[in-house]
């Protein structure tokens, strides 16, 4: 899991994080430049959700970079998504990549197209991920609840009915078997009188 807080007086948020992917796993192609601001796009579930807007202004504090900030460079070359689905956000980030014409004649026919002889695309650099809100709280890492998800199971829950199905069904085959031995014990083979004749 991982927690975001804004400041030393909070709120904060509590998620657990799935479905990470890296750069390497994925054989991504793109990248960006080191300490570039991203920017950082939000689906409409962010301004319609109470909980998901204490979200959207926590990742902007944490995701986003201050204007003027001494390390940042002074451009744009990365989109980080956020994507409401499934009661989960999905994070992913993307490079814009600018392609320029090879020749006046493409040039020409994408300016008459778009309004631009450039043509910009966005090609995922990784890393993605999946966040799975758990309790946003008031303080910083604590302190009232403000929201909790009703529908998350925690992990080591839903590891503890696997491991006690697998028991079920370890009594299963044992009751099976104790069941077979006491069959084998109640059948009676009737003597066969003629059995002896030819020894």
């Amino acid at each position: 899991g991982g927690a975001a807080p804004v400041a030393a007086q909070g709120p904060s948020v509590k998620f657990e994080i799935t479905n990470v992917h890296t750069m390497d796993e994925l054989r991504l192609t793109g990248n960006c430049m080191k300490g570039s601001r991203p920017v950082l796009t939000f689906d409409e579930s962010f301004d319609r959700l109470d909980d998901l807007r204490v979200i959207k202004e926590l990742f902007v504090d944490v995701f986003g970079c201050p204007r003027g900030h001494p390390k940042s460079k002074p451009f744009v070359d990365r989109v980080m998504g956020f994507y409401y689905a499934d009661g989960k956000i999905w994070v992913r980030n993307y490079q814009i990549l600018e392609e320029q014409p090879t020749n006046a004649r493409e040039a020409r026919e994408e300016r008459k197209n778009t309004g631009s002889d450039r043509q910009t695309n966005l090609v995922e650099i990784g890393p993605r991920f999946v966040l799975n809100p758990i309790r946003i709280f008031r303080g910083s890492f604590g302190g009232q609840t403000l929201y909790q998800n009703t529908d998350y199971v925690n992990p080591n829950v839903i590891r503890a009915q696997a491991r006690k199905m697998k028991g079920r069904s370890y009594e299963q085959r044992k009751g099976a078997e104790r069941m077979r031995k006491k069959r084998r014990e109640e059948i009676v083979v009737p003597v066969d009188p003629l059995g002896d004749v030819f020894r």
